[in-house]
């Protein structure tokens, strides 16, 4: 995985104030099961979770301690303990995820989307199975 040329488009992706809010319309709107699950949310907190979180899993990518830590805690926060999600939700999660990179970063190829996918792919994996292991 060349998780340096992910790391690269994330940051021009957050640099796009339009990125988390491209994201969220996208998301919500790509399932039912998904929007009810965010009616009370505060979208500015929100969108700030978003932005570490995902700077999380791409230090757990990396191979970073701390990074591990944090995708720990957030595999706890969305088991089956707490938040309880879905497993087959984190599909919609990675597809809207992409279309608003797609859509933010000018530079994205087919290559560095599919470097993207393996990303997300192995850090829903790595929150599923340790959340899971929370239960």
């Amino acid at each position: 995985m060349n998780i340096d040329a992910v790391v690269a488009s994330y940051g021009r992706c957050c640099v796009n104030p339009a990125f988390f809010d491209r994201f969220y319309d996208i998301f919500l709107a790509s399932n039912p099961a998904i929007k009810p699950m965010f009616a009370k949310t505060d979208f500015v907190k929100q969108k700030a979770l978003l932005r570490q979180g995902i700077s999380y899993m791409l230090m757990y990518l990396q191979g970073k301690a701390t990074g591990t830590m944090a995708m720990t805690r957030l595999a706890d926060s969305h088991g089956p303990k707490h938040l309880n999600i879905n497993p087959a939700l984190y599909e919609f999660w990675i597809d809207s995820l992409m279309k608003a990179v797609k859509e933010c970063d000018k530079d994205c190829t087919p290559v560095i989307e599919a470097e993207w996918r393996r990303a997300l792919r192995q850090g829903v994996d790595y929150m599923c199975t340790q959340g899971t292991k929370a239960a």
